[in-house]
């Protein structure tokens, strides 16, 4: 009795550490930010786009990371700008739609979350450009292409699974291969212990 107790066990872990969304939990408790307490280094790249619309700062606060986030409009579209506390640039995000995908990439994505989901909504997605600051202020300034900077895109999913329904936040290369999923929590949510 007790060797199919155990091996019931090695099963039961080895099921959880195999299914397709063993994912990690993602917290982030934004709360806005003044300018005066934005380094003057993240201040000096968004005052060089001279975006016309508001932009807003944030502070976003994560279980193991701290970052300073932009979010304005700008050619009417919506980006998000990360950077690090110091002020370093970490990412360029620009919410797109699914039909701005070109095929090959949506059709790998949506096998992964095919994969993963029996059903899902994909409720929003970013394209995420990251590099050297001075490759990424000329193509977010004109859109002009170079070679010397990332593309990921992030997705925000609503996904139903074995009974349960969470929100995950999905991590594709740009030839849509899954980097990191990650299941988003809520600040009162009871995932959540001190």
């Amino acid at each position: 009795m007790l060797k199919h107790t155990i091996i019931g066990i090695v099963f039961f872990l080895f099921g959880i550490g195999t299914h397709p969304l063993f994912a990690q939990v993602k917290y982030e408790k934004e709360s806005r930010l003044k300018e005066k307490d934005v380094p003057s280094i993240a201040l000096d790249f968004i005052d060089s786009l001279a975006i016309k619309k508001k932009v807003k700062w944030y502070l976003e606060v994560g279980f193991n990371r701290t970052s300073i986030e932009s979010k304005f409009k700008m050619n009417n579209h919506k980006y998000s700008i990360e950077f690090d506390t110091l002020g370093n640039l970490e990412d360029i995000e620009l919410q797109i739609k699914w039909d701005e995908l070109n095929k090959t990439l949506q059709d790998s994505i949506d096998f992964h979350l095919r994969e993963d989901c029996k059903k899902f909504i994909v409720r929003r997605i970013q394209i995420q450009y990251s590099g050297d600051r001075s490759v990424l202020l000329p193509k977010i300034k004109t859109g002009e292409s170079a070679e010397d900077y990332m593309i990921k895109y992030e997705l925000v999913v609503k996904c139903c699974y074995e009974n349960n329904i969470n929100l995950f936040e999905y991590l594709f290369s740009n030839s849509g291969q899954k980097l990191k999923v990650s299941q988003i929590v809520f600040k009162n949510s009871s995932h959540l212990e001190y």
